[in-house]
């Protein structure tokens, strides 16, 4: 409808833009990360929560098909929180959002961080915890097993997520 179309364009131009630089991990200064002499952490997670509930009915609304572009950077800045257990189910909910609408553009990265080989694919893949993660700046960031371990669980319960949605038109 015409009010959808007004939606998506504001929500596009004008709210995706905040709500990305709140999920950016590696920003300066950013309010959602935690500073080691002042703890954020309630403030973080609440703000966290609050954003991925918002994308979450955004893209499960009737404009959400219009907003599909956003999915592949959207998805990308969420998948880090695929690890924290504070957020992680709220997580996996908002990408569930996204996959109803574009059931393929999460779906490489979901396969990564699982740990799950391509079908019919003759390339090796390596799983996400065989070697040290790297920050969207380039800065190393030591693994942690259980950091490993979450995601790839999260992952792979959105994968078996996406083979119970039905085809989608192209």
């Amino acid at each position: 409808t015409l009010s959808d179309g007004f939606f998506s364009n504001r929500f596009e131009n004008d709210v995706y833009p905040i709500l990305a630089r709140l999920l950016e991990s590696d920003d300066r200064g950013n309010i959602l990360l935690e500073d080691g002499r002042h703890s954020h952490y309630t403030k973080r997670h609440s703000l966290l929560l609050s954003v991925l509930v918002c994308l979450k009915h955004t893209f499960e609304s009737s404009c959400g098909r219009d907003l599909a572009g956003l999915i592949p950077s959207c998805g990308s800045m969420i998948f880090p929180m695929l690890s924290d257990d504070n957020v992680s189910g709220a997580a996996v909910e908002t990408i569930k959002a996204m996959l109803k609408v574009d059931s393929d553009a999460l779906w490489r990265g979901l396969h990564k961080l699982s740990g799950r080989s391509f079908p019919l694919n003759p390339l090796r893949v390596v799983p996400p915890c065989s070697t040290e993660f790297v920050s969207p700046s380039g800065s190393k960031l030591g693994f942690d097993k259980d950091f490993c371990m979450t995601t790839k669980q999260n992952a792979e319960r959105l994968l078996d997520f996406l083979d119970t949605l039905p085809e989608q038109h192209l």
